[in-house]
């Protein structure tokens, strides 16, 4: 085991944003707690690691936040012992103090096993709703015991493989969410903290929410009316969209997905970009320092030339990704339309959108734009490239078998998913639908929009289908198609 020469302080600690050297030592008492991989962390509050304790594997949280760190520690100690004296699967806490850095620090066992975020990125829809009926039987056992978990996100169920058992077992993590009650929660308590919990998927549909509601009354004495039913749902969804919001603003700053850099130019800022830290890199960063050298490079290829947009393709680090430049329209458009958002920062928005909510779309990589003070505002929307082909191709080339029916059916579930939430695409033509095997990636999303009023969403809802059906009058190839998807389209 590699032992690093130097302990890292609290300050330093603190200035941690998302990444780090490691290893590091903490000193603690007559021993260390060594720090060797950044889990997770949320910046000058709270850092996770793996890493080893007496030469175990040990999972490290420490609380630095400047004033609360103290307070949160308490919490999270609290919420640990709520669980275990209730008899709820939680990691026991094997050492907590203060080091000699002054750092308020737990430490876990490590677990072996997946949380329930990772189960359900590899598994089918099958095995995710056997899943999620082993999870209502849990926080079932939350409820009865008064205990109602305030952070119910995916990556807060550990599943782990029972070594008596061999069956896999679930583990309650984060306890400084969990909040107590003197008694087992009323029947509202129990209902919205089910809707919480699942909503955290956009899978979920009103005839399997009910399912589910009827499995968890199941497992109680609670008898369920009609309004109740009714009025589950509506908290589902509505818990989801306080999720898409919060997500959506999280996006266009800093955070842990996300680089934001100020455009300055004459000590003025003159424009931002946005860019996925996972992509980013130097080669990335000349991009978006530079956008026109790149797109004017003789290597560059045209996909659309438009007097709105320009889209070409470039290939950096090997990679091949899609620029799309909405070109500068004029003084006079400028000082009409100051104020709006930008065509790209809207795709760049609606990219994060659909892939929140597990619509393929082509994944975003970057967002530039240029705000000079004086001058014609321009931006750039960068995705990675993706393979396929336009829907007119596919459904020209495919007659009606089991397999390009899947690829129809994955595609109105698309167009079905967007209308449970109210969204409309804005010009549903056939090359905005690219298909690859059988899934479906949606294009073109500067014109997409998320309506609040149900009479705004219908009317451009009943525009978006009549477009999408007029799809299949452009060719002969198209009649079987226009009729399976014509019996398809009544959502």
């Amino acid at each position: 085991m590699t032992v690093p020469d130097e302990n890292i302080t609290l300050r330093a600690l603190q200035k941690v944003t998302y990444k780090m050297a490691l290893p590091v030592r903490i000193n603690c008492d007559d021993s260390y707690l060594q720090c060797n991989e950044l889990l997770r962390i949320v910046p000058a509050k709270r850092l996770v690691f793996s890493g080893a304790y007496f030469n175990e594997k040990v999972i490290i949280k420490l609380f630095v936040h400047s004033t609360k760190a103290e307070k949160h520690w308490q919490r999270e100690c609290n919420g640990a012992k709520l669980l275990s004296d209730n008899k709820i699967l939680t990691p026991e806490i094997i050492a907590q103090g203060v080091s000699d850095e002054g750092l308020y620090y737990l430490v876990f066992p490590f677990i072996e096993g997946q949380n329930l975020a990772q189960f359900w990125q590899e598994n089918h829809q099958k095995k995710r709703v056997q899943k999620l009926k082993q999870l209502i039987a849990v926080l079932e056992k939350h409820h009865s015991a008064g205990l109602a978990h305030q952070d119910l996100h995916y990556a807060n169920f550990l599943l782990a493989d029972s070594i008596n058992s061999g069956e896999q077992t679930v583990y309650t993590l984060d306890g400084e969410e969990v909040k107590a009650h003197s008694n087992a929660l009323d029947k509202t308590r129990r209902l919205r903290n089910l809707a919480l919990f699942l909503a955290q998927t956009f899978e979920i549909t009103k005839s399997l929410s009910a399912s589910l509601l009827n499995d968890y009354i199941a497992l109680t004495s609670l008898r369920l009316k009609h309004q109740e039913a009714e009025q589950f749902w509506q908290w589902i969804k509505d818990y989801q969209q306080q999720r898409i919001d919060h997500y959506l603003k999280k996006v266009v700053r800093e955070c842990t997905d996300v680089i934001y850099t100020k455009i300055v130019a004459d000590n003025k800022k003159q424009g931002y970009t946005l860019c996925r830290r996972e992509y980013h890199s130097p080669a990335i960063q000349q991009l978006l320092d530079q956008p026109e050298q790149f797109f004017q490079d003789e290597n560059a290829v045209y996909l659309k030339q438009g007097n709105t947009c320009t889209v070409k393709s470039v290939v950096i680090d090997n990679e091949r990704y899609v620029v799309k430049r909405y070109n500068p329209k004029g003084r006079l458009y400028e000082l009409t339309h100051k104020g709006q958002i930008s065509r790209a920062r809207q795709s760049w928005l609606n990219a994060h959108l659909l892939r929140f909510m597990g619509i393929l779309t082509p994944e975003p990589v970057a967002l530039i734009e240029q705000q000079p003070a004086l001058g014609q505002r321009c931006s750039y929307f960068i995705c990675k490239f993706q393979q396929g082909q336009s829907s007119w191709d596919y459904f020209c080339e495919q007659p009606l078998t089991a397999e390009s029916q899947k690829t129809a059916d994955e595609l109105i579930a698309v167009l079905k998913r967007l209308g449970h939430y109210q969204i409309t695409h804005g010009d549903l033509k056939g090359s905005n639908f690219l298909i690859e095997q059988t899934h479906v990636y949606l294009l073109d999303l500067d014109a997409m929009s998320q309506h609040k009023f149900n009479w705004q969403f219908t009317n451009n809802w009943q525009r978006d289908k009549q477009r999408f059906l007029k799809n299949w009058d452009k060719k002969s190839c198209y009649k079987p198609w226009k009729a399976y998807f014509g019996s398809l389209i009544k959502i």
